[in-house]
């Protein structure tokens, strides 16, 4: 009988370490996909703010040109770019509500 038991322990012990083994593989692997989305969008976002910037240099450019000035491309440009921080400002929890539904979307299609 209680060699009996010692086998139940020892099997109760087995499946207990090998259920921790199984959390930590599953975790691990949450951890990896989520640290390799985090680097792969940190790069797109650096590409993306690389082109959008180079962009904008150029339409200011352009309409400094297109205007005969020197400065007044880059004040109109800066004019629209103020107005977009007011309406993010002004709108700031209707933006705020749709990043955190796409997000929790995201997350959802991953599970």
């Amino acid at each position: 009988m209680i060699s009996q038991l010692e086998e139940i322990k020892e099997t109760l012990f087995k499946y207990f370490e090998t259920r921790i083994d199984l959390f930590k593989i599953e975790t691990r692997d949450k951890i990896e996909r989520a640290v390799v989305m985090a680097v792969y969008g940190a790069l797109l976002l650096c590409v993306a703010l690389t082109i959008l910037i180079l962009v904008v240099i150029l339409i200011g450019t352009f309409l400094n040109r297109w205007l005969h000035s020197d400065y007044l491309g880059f004040l109109i440009l800066l004019g629209v770019f103020v107005l977009k921080l007011v309406i993010w400002i002004v709108w700031k929890e209707a933006f705020v509500r749709m990043i955190r539904n796409v997000i929790v979307r995201f997350t959802k299609e991953k599970e």
